[in-house]
């Protein structure tokens, strides 16, 4: 009765202040990263490091929001804020870049195209009278 047939991935996972994981994360939802990571992280979904996080590897996700510290490569099909708190050291490639006064970025970055809208917008036929 009270279950709906979309699939939510609006939680995701959280990694505590107090974990510390040494090797590869891969999530097919959002994951907020308090703790420190040794390792490469993916995400079908976002990704947000929380301020005094620290990750030591590759980034690929769909969005990410970086407030604490990252020293790796990002590559993000959509967008990544680097807010006040963010510290990156690596090249990013994303399509919507936003860097809040304040944060540290230390690397590259490259554009991607944004994904076509075409299937969402119709078309209108113009009739002159």
């Amino acid at each position: 009765m009270f279950q709906s047939d979309k699939k939510s991935t609006a939680l995701g996972s959280i990694l505590d202040p107090n974990i510390e994981i040494n090797g590869n994360i891969d999530v097919t939802a959002n994951l907020v990263i308090h703790g420190k990571v040794n390792g490469n992280v993916t995400s079908t979904q976002t990704l947000n490091t929380a301020k005094g996080s620290k990750i030591k590897g590759n980034i690929i996700a769909k969005n990410v929001m970086i407030s604490g510290e990252v020293h790796g490569d990002l590559e993000v099909s959509e967008k990544i804020v680097l807010g006040q708190t963010a510290h990156l050291v690596g090249n990013l490639k994303a399509s919507i870049l936003i860097i809040e006064e304040g944060a540290k970025f230390d690397g590259m970055s490259n554009m991607l195209k944004a994904k076509a809208i075409d299937s969402k917008v119709k078309k209108i036929n113009v009739v002159n009278s």
